[in-house]
């Protein structure tokens, strides 16, 4: 943790992400692992791909109200842009238009004693760093989920207006006020994507995530000195997952051949501050998807146990994981996070988010718990 927070930000696709990768590929070849670093092209932000889908969908319903087909049209393009982006299986804007500096991605293999057949564990973490805006604000974080609740609501509502317009040749006054104040929401949604480009700081990213990649490199560290005896370990240090899970559809997307459904566990670890610490059960903010049945039984058999029993199950639905990707994608996978009683991560993409707000003996807490949990599941696949 105090050489990534020593660094004082890891942006994506910055000096100070790269130098990241190189020394945590380094400290996992002194481990002793057979290490690669892919290298892959990424967004600097997020901010710019919903700044476009969020005034797309604005200026679709302002249009729709003069003209209706081509608003139509733009809506219909604006909201599969933004279902792509949320579901990670179309999003052309991370992946491709504004794709415009580098990340990369770290991956690992360890000792290992298994057959080909059996399974590979995956311990995933990423290693980049966001920044500070006004919807990250604590006063502004509890509301994140509403809000998202109520722009699906303002689409569903501005969809179903639009097409009443056009189809049924209706101008209802009523539904005209409806479209504008949708227009006007979506259109202050991208004016914070904008405000956090132009006022938005560095943040030093220790809770999210120097802490998961901490706990991640621990357990890499336990299980090359005692090695899994029907599993292989590896290990996914993933660049730019603050811009929208990039690294790990990047993932995903090169290793499609190589991975299996039945074969491939993913173990993620990300934001480890304050709260409670916690196995996600279920994620995804669009529609959460739940975590492996077998990794979420071990799990729970665990948290009845002496020490364990302060580890908690939590659904985690105020935004996304790496671990979403792989779900969405149907590989089995659980996360672990801290989470505070209104269930989401704290510190959080502001500027408290530094390393005396990091708890090593949770840390511990998180890499025992999960070391027994794959040590299990290690003795059922044998």
């Amino acid at each position: 943790m105090d050489q990534l927070c020593g660094l004082g930000n890891r942006l994506t696709t910055t000096e100070n992400e790269r130098k990241a990768c190189e020394y945590l590929q380094a400290r996992l070849v002194e481990l002793g692992y057979e290490t690669a670093v892919e290298e892959f092209k990424s967004p600097t932000t997020f901010s710019w791909t919903y700044l476009t889908i969020y005034l797309g969908i604005a200026g679709s319903i302002i249009l729709s109200l003069f003209l209706p087909l081509p608003g139509l049209l733009l809506f219909l393009i604006s909201l599969l842009l933004f279902l792509g982006e949320q579901t990670t299986h179309f999003a052309p804007l991370t992946s491709l238009i504004f794709a415009i500096g580098k990340s990369r991605n770290v991956i690992a293999r360890g000792k290992s004693d298994a057959k080909e057949k059996q399974p590979r564990v995956w311990l995933v973490a990423h290693y980049d760093t966001s920044k500070t805006s006004l919807a990250f604000a604590p006063s502004s974080v509890p509301f994140l989920r509403p809000l998202f609740l109520f722009s699906l609501f303002l689409l569903a509502t501005s969809l179903a207006i639009i097409f009443i317009q056009y189809f049924c040749h209706l101008q209802i006054l009523a539904l005209r006020i409806v479209l504008i104040f949708s227009a006007i929401y979506f259109f202050y949604l991208a004016m914070m994507m904008l405000e956090r480009e132009l006022r938005g700081k560095p943040v030093q990213g220790a809770a999210d995530n120097a802490s998961g990649v901490a706990v991640a490199m621990e357990l890499a560290r336990r299980f090359q000195e005692s090695p899994l005896a029907n599993s292989e370990l590896r290990v996914l240090l993933t660049g730019a997952e603050e811009v929208g899970m990039a690294g790990m559809s990047v993932f995903m997307r090169t290793r499609k051949a190589e991975l299996d459904r039945s074969k491939d566990y993913f173990v993620n670890f990300d934001s480890i501050g304050e709260g409670g610490l916690c196995y996600i059960t279920k994620e995804g903010m669009l529609w959460p998807l739940k975590g492996s049945e077998r990794l979420l039984g071990i799990a729970e058999e665990l948290a009845r146990e002496g020490k364990f029993s302060q580890v908690k199950a939590r659904p985690y639905t105020a935004l996304t994981l790496d671990t979403l990707v792989a779900r969405s994608r149907g590989f089995p996978v659980i996360s672990f996070m801290a989470l505070t009683e209104k269930l989401f991560p704290k510190p959080w993409h502001w500027f408290d988010d530094t390393i005396d707000k990091v708890d090593l003996a949770k840390l511990e807490l998180a890499a025992d718990f999960a070391e027994k949990m794959i040590r299990k599941f290690d003795r059922s696949a044998g």
